[in-house]
């Protein structure tokens, strides 16, 4: 019996062990954090059974670690434990019940649990001194360099003691998804992404990505008597902290740290967890569960900490509903750079509200961990409610072992290439590749040629009417009168679509291009440094990989690739076509060293002549100004709209600047005039 219960430790400690190296060193999650804490629980409960069965490595006695050899390594001030966890609210009430027999009357406080990469920010008289990854909880990587390129994060405060401040590094769902799409699906979810973001060898590159940060933690000399006061202590200093903080107590007098936060009775816990459940998929940014702490300061000390958790706070997590079925097929999807993406085709199967036929699988290295095959019964999961995952095998089907991805691309059998974790298909003239290029090229948030995506550019492409992007601008669409499904107004919609596409700007344009890791930010970036794409043609040819680097957000990666791109006579033949063609490669909004130079900005509300309003932020950045996504100390103005949220009021208790619409209109409009006066007299 004995041997039985060893070999399922030995087996559960190998899996939770892989499981980690994963998620905090690799940053690529290979089972969902249900499946983890089914597997953690698990080896727990029989390590508590059978403790002289117990081994001091075991992953129950530690927290997990993130460290990179990469980043030099600092120790933590004081350990940054995982927490306890429960999965319904008869759990969280047993364990409240706990901490209530020795006393009544206690407060707890409930807040999101964003679903990012751990920080924590040290400060000492008032500014930033390093920030470390959580990493193994009692040491982390040393990452400051990077957390200074985020905007959100307040490099100096007033508060001049010793503060060690705890949060979470994320990107917000909409972002991930705009950011993503310009990598053909590179990451599997925000975390990944901003885990790997943090991990850049070089701050420029990080900059580039559309980090964000919410604190929730702090450590200080002086301590105060509530979390709440913690939490009112860092959001006067300008930290962001969350707004969906809920504080539960029968006093209902006891004052809330922030404008948005809610002081509900404790009778209403219960339905404060639905509420959170029902809101969650509408969050900006993804949660895995909430977080319950004790309020009180000194009965947390009182209770104090496990190896492995404080006692004072537990994690209420979401548990991911799964649902099983067939894996019938894997088929080879390949991106415009060529990347080669696996992915299953299922049988049909009902879950969360959606009928689910297909789920990537990422890599071969993903595959191997699963061992996932053909004709195997697998679990599907959502994650973060929205992406499908195949989860694990089931059942295996007739087919042993782990499927394994072809050797040749499927498109043009060219030897396929690894970097990394991916595959890749090193031909340019892969039919696969091309016609993922025009697909990009034609997105609505490239080109926005709506009327040749999906099937109609597919279509012309398999007739060979469209190889490349400037093939659209000289195809006489007139020529498909006679072919089926083709009529006179479709014909006419997509030549009207393709001809208002010229009027894209700059930035659009080179974006759409396919440049090897040039997104929208990296784009905009180019097009307020360079007036046209002469210029940056010219800098590539004199291999200037030193001007490129000195934009703030542009890294080695980066101006690698722009060098290695408006170097091909392939890529010149291109843009030269599309130039002809009529499209625009001057840039209109080049960055003026103008009068909102060194201020900061905040959007906030709806406008009526700034629709969308990213052309307020094209406008302040014009001239001169930053656009960051929170308010804090550091912001110059808030641009208030109609409808804003809670950013007025923290504004207002700031005392920042608030500027309507119509006041922001005449101020641009003075200051674009001097601008031109000025470069007149010059």
């Amino acid at each position: 019996m004995k041997d039985a219960i060893q070999k399922e430790i030995s087996d559960l400690t190998r899996r939770i062990t892989a499981a980690e190296k994963a998620y905090y060193r690799e940053a690529r999650p290979i089972i969902s954090d249900t499946e983890f804490d089914r597997l953690f629980d698990r080896l727990k409960k029989l390590e508590e059974e059978n403790p002289e069965l117990r081994n001091v490595n075991s992953p129950t006695m530690r927290a997990g670690s993130d460290l990179v050899s990469d980043f030099p390594e600092k120790p933590h001030s004081l350990p940054v434990l995982s927490l306890d966890k429960c999965y319904n609210s008869d759990e969280l009430t047993e364990w409240i019940k706990k901490l209530e027999e020795k006393n009544h009357g206690l407060e707890f406080t409930m807040e999101p649990k964003i679903d990012g990469a751990g920080i924590v920010l040290y400060y000492d008289n008032g500014s930033l001194q390093y920030a470390l990854t959580r990493g193994s909880g009692y040491t982390g990587n040393d990452v400051t360099d990077n957390i200074r390129t985020i905007k959100s994060i307040p490099l100096q405060i007033g508060y001049k003691k010793k503060i060690a401040v705890r949060g979470e590094i994320f990107i917000k769902t909409e972002a991930f998804s705009n950011f993503n799409k310009k990598f053909d699906g590179a990451w599997a979810n925000p975390r990944n992404l901003a885990a790997g973001a943090l991990r850049r060898q070089k701050s420029t590159e990080t900059a580039g990505y559309p980090l964000e940060c919410l604190v929730y933690e702090g450590f200080t000399q002086d301590t105060p008597e509530t979390h709440t006061e913690i939490i009112k202590l860092l959001y006067d200093e300008g930290f962001p902290v969350n707004s969906h903080f809920v504080l539960f107590s029968d006093n209902m007098k006891t004052p809330l740290p922030v404008p948005s936060a809610r002081l509900l009775k404790f009778s209403e816990i219960k339905n404060s967890l639905e509420m959170f459940r029902a809101i969650r998929g509408k969050l900006p940014y993804e949660i895995d569960g909430l977080v319950i702490k004790l309020n009180n300061i000194a009965e947390r000390e009182k209770l104090g900490y496990t190896q492995h958790h404080p006692r004072w706070a537990i994690a209420y997590k979401f548990e991911s509903p799964l649902a099983e079925t067939q894996l019938r097929a894997i088929e080879i999807q390949i991106g415009r750079g060529g990347r080669i993406t696996p992915v299953a085709v299922l049988d049909p199967v009902k879950l969360s509200g959606s009928v689910i036929s297909r789920a990537t699988l990422h890599n071969q290295d993903y595959i191997d961990s699963l061992e996932v095959n053909t004709g195997d019964r697998v679990s599907l999961s959502k994650r973060g409610d929205v992406i499908p995952a195949v989860e694990e095998v089931t059942e295996k089907g007739s087919n042993s072992g782990a499927y394994q991805l072809p050797e040749t691309c499927p498109a043009c059998h060219s030897i396929l290439i690894k970097d990394g974790a991916h595959l890749f298909c090193p031909s340019d003239k892969c039919s696969a590749r091309e016609l993922a290029a025009l697909k990009y090229f034609v997105a609505k948030d490239q080109m926005n040629i709506d009327t040749l995506g999906g099937k109609t550019v597919e279509y012309l492409y398999q007739k060979g009417f469209i190889k490349n992007p400037a093939d659209i601008y000289y195809f006489n669409y007139r020529q498909l009168e006679n072919h089926e499904g083709f009529g006179e107004k479709k014909i006419e919609n997509i030549i009207k679509a393709v001809e208002e596409s010229k009027k894209r700007p700059f930035t659009q344009v080179l974006a759409s291009l396919g440049i090897k890791d040039i997104g929208h930010k990296a784009a905009q970036l180019l097009a307020e440094k360079f007036t046209s794409i002469d210029e940056i043609i010219s800098l590539a040819e004199q291999k200037k990989m030193e001007i490129l680097t000195d934009i703030d957000g542009i890294g080695e990666t980066i101006a690698d690739s722009v060098i290695k791109f408006f170097s091909d006579p392939a890529a010149l033949e291109l843009i030269g076509r599309l130039k002809n063609a009529g499209l625009i490669f001057i840039s209109g909004t080049r960055k003026q060293e103008g009068k909102f130079k060194g201020t900061t900005w905040v959007i906030t509300g709806t406008f009526e002549k700034f629709r969308p309003r990213d052309l307020a932020a094209e406008l302040i950045r014009s001239l001169g100004g930053e656009i960051t996504s929170s308010v804090s100390s550091r912001t110059s103005y808030l641009l208030c709209g109609k409808d804003p949220g809670s950013k007025l009021k923290k504004a207002e208790t700031l005392k920042v600047k608030i500027i309507n619409e119509a006041d922001f209109i005449r101020l641009t409009t003075q200051s674009r005039k001097n601008q031109d006066s000025g470069s007149n007299d010059s």
